[in-house]
């Protein structure tokens, strides 16, 4: 059986020491680096930053080491408890635990950014609506999102059905998949099975393929107006076929 189920998996799966131990390689200096390039590019200064979803807080740290104030929120407890002792000493930057569902922080931002394909993760179209409208409830007036997502052209073209990878010794089987998520969704559909203890464990992650105009609209619905579209961490344009992340700008409407 698996360890999530396939609707709400994300609540397990995150915070799962084996999801840290998969994704531990992540690179800092590759989040340093968009952040820096997001803040010159956009002339960011001194602002009051939310990064929803924000992980282990790896560019969260980078924005607060730039002089803005970040609050890092994230569902995952093992996530938020790792980001303050890697981070919890540095000038400008908190964490807490919270959910984009149903996000109530009590206090509003210059920019959210939602980072490192953080959305998507459902499969009814109206729970990406109420994302959106949580964020844009959090944000001052002019306020803006910064929403960093795959590009399904690209990551559909180089999906790889079946891979093997070991992490401190742990071999972790993966398969992806594309196709039906329920409701009339679809999307990407990564399953990871190990063993460890004598023990049988299997996770599911599911990502919902929203393309450009899928995800304009969506924007649009909930107030914000897209302002810049770009196609990587370089902040390059965006290409549909070849470009490897898809990276939206908006603002409100």
């Amino acid at each position: 059986m698996p360890d999530n189920s396939p609707s709400r998996w994300y609540e397990t799966w995150f915070d799962s020491p084996h999801y840290h131990r998969l994704y531990g390689h992540r690179s800092d200096a590759e989040a340093a680096a968009f952040i820096r390039n997001l803040h010159d590019h956009n002339g960011w200064n001194a602002l009051r930053l939310l990064d929803l979803a924000c992980g282990k807080g790896r560019h969260a740290s980078a924005a607060a080491s730039l002089g803005h104030d970040v609050l890092g929120v994230d569902l995952s407890a093992n996530s938020i408890a790792q980001a303050k002792d890697d981070h919890g000493n540095q000038r400008g930057l908190r964490f807490a635990k919270g959910n984009m569902l149903d996000l109530d922080l009590g206090e509003r931002f210059d920019g959210v950014l939602n980072l490192f394909t953080s959305f998507g993760y459902f499969d009814q179209r109206e729970d990406h609506l109420r994302v959106l409208r949580g964020i844009r409830k959090h944000l001052v007036p002019g306020g803006f999102l910064v929403l960093d997502f795959l590009n399904v052209h690209v990551s559909k073209a180089k999906l790889i059905p079946e891979e093997s990878v070991v992490r401190d010794g742990v071999q972790y089987s993966l398969t992806r998949q594309f196709g039906d998520l329920g409701n009339g969704v679809t999307g990407f559909t990564k399953t990871i099975a190990f063993e460890e203890e004598g023990r049988r464990h299997h996770f599911t992650e599911r990502v919902a393929g929203l393309d450009l105009p899928t995800l304009e609209s969506l924007l649009n619905e909930t107030g914000f107006s897209l302002s810049a579209v770009h196609g990587g961490y370089d902040l390059a344009n965006f290409v549909p076929e070849t470009s490897p992340r898809l990276i939206l700008h908006a603002c409100i409407a």
